[in-house]
């Protein structure tokens, strides 16, 4: 699960999803964050913040 802050947040989030062909990961509008952060279920890991997610993600897809 992703959870952003606001809309934009929101929306720059789904479009990283989209972009890298994930579509396993829910995105929420959870106003308690400070920016964004995404729970990995499977790794046990939490990584907080936009650009933090994207680098992670992209490592998960490439490998």
């Amino acid at each position: 699960m992703l959870r952003a802050k606001d809309a934009d947040i929101e929306r720059e989030a789904r479009l990283l999803l989209e972009v890298l062909g994930i579509e396993d990961v829910e995105v929420v509008r959870d106003d308690t964050v400070a920016e964004a952060w995404l729970d990995d279920l499977e790794a046990r890991r939490t990584i907080y913040g936009l650009d933090e997610i994207r680098r992670y993600l992209e490592q998960l897809v490439t490998g």
